[in-house]
């Protein structure tokens, strides 16, 4: 009897489940039908037989004795179609103008709500930071940003060094290509 009672039990909860779940599924429904669209579907409707039939069928079922492998099996086939059920039933929803406007105001509902809550954690972080003289992830950033100007302008400077140096190389050469080629002039004088 205790066997039976618990089966019950799990059968109850997994009834309340579905009932639950198909609420959640009508409030959904009726906000997509508040936003002046074309009314889907309503899943109270469309599970509500199915659902009282299999309940009364499985509840008989589970009441008579301890599951069996086919009872198992049948309520995996169960499952099965449920899930295939559903997921028809969602498909057509989601597809829908008005699910993707309800999903939209949700969405920017839930980023408006969430900006003032990021504001204010990220203050305290940094508040709790700086007490603790740890420096913040914007600090890092900046110096982080400093240190590539720093090296851009390193290398800005090395190549204007290289630029003098070539270009002293340069005069250096033709220096001595003067006074090589005065030193020969003088010494053209001197032999003739």
């Amino acid at each position: 009897m205790a066997d039976n009672s618990s089966t019950q039990a799990l059968f109850d909860l997994w009834k309340k489940q579905i009932e639950e779940g198909t609420q959640a599924w009508a409030r959904l429904v009726g906000q997509i039908g508040q936003s002046g669209q074309a009314q889907p579907p309503d899943p109270l409707q469309f599970w509500r037989p199915f659902m009282d039939q299999g309940m009364a069928a499985w509840s008989k079922l589970l009441t008579q004795g301890p599951p069996t492998p086919e009872l198992l099996t049948q309520w995996k086939q169960f499952l099965d179609q449920w899930i295939a059920a559903w997921q028809k039933v969602l498909e057509q929803a989601m597809g829908t103008e008005a699910f993707a406007q309800v999903l939209g105001k949700y969405l920017d509902q839930w980023l408006s709500l969430q900006a003032p809550i990021k504001k204010v954690a990220e203050e305290s972080t940094e508040a709790t930071l700086q007490a603790l003289g740890v420096p913040s992830r914007t600090q890092v950033v900046g110096i982080a940003r400093q240190v590539v100007d720093l090296e851009d302008r390193i290398e800005g400077l090395e190549d204007r060094l290289g630029a003098l140096m070539a270009r002293m190389d340069d005069l250096f050469k033709s220096l001595a290509d003067h006074e090589a080629a005065a030193a020969r002039r003088a010494a053209d004088r001197v032999a003739q």
